[in-house]
């Protein structure tokens, strides 16, 4: 099934798109990066998609997506890299739940996402099986950019 397709199909409530595990790969990620529906989406799941770094990147620098508020990219082979680009990213500004569990960002990611100054709205993070580590957990811990966390999983 086409991206095009999917979106038009799992778009729920005007403001949710949910494309949960429909193997849409880095691909898939990038053309749905580009598509202008984004902009009406709050909630975008896309856990189990393995989007990877590459697709991270696309939706980082997707010109559509400032007014999300929840993004779930739980098991998708996400990196430090990918961690990177979404820290860096100002499109994440309005975020209030980031779900980054059973990806791979490790040590290096949760320094990226613990130093970032663009995810200072979250209340919910979750970097649950992502081998960040005793010094990943602390950063997050004691990040001076996410101050409004209340509801963290770490490993």
């Amino acid at each position: 099934m086409e991206i095009e397709e999917l979106v038009q199909k799992n778009f729920i409530e005007g403001s949710t798109l949910n494309l949960e595990n429909r193997k849409i790969g880095s691909e898939g990620a990038k053309k749905l990066a580009g598509m202008d529906v984004l902009s009406k989406v709050v909630h975008l799941e896309l856990g189990d998609n393995d989007i990877g770094d590459e697709g991270v990147l696309a939706l980082s620098d997707s010109p559509f997506l400032s007014g999300l508020k929840i993004l779930n990219l739980k098991s998708n082979n996400i990196s430090a890299q990918g961690a990177r680009a979404l820290a860096e990213s100002k499109n994440f500004a309005q975020l209030d739940q980031l779900i980054l569990k059973f990806n791979r960002i490790g040590e290096e990611g949760a320094k990226f996402i613990a130093d970032s100054e663009n995810l200072g709205k979250l209340t919910t993070l979750d970097l649950f099986r992502n081998h960040i580590g005793p010094e990943g957990a602390r950063l997050i811990k004691t990040s001076k950019t996410l101050t409004r966390v209340n509801r963290v999983r770490l490993d």
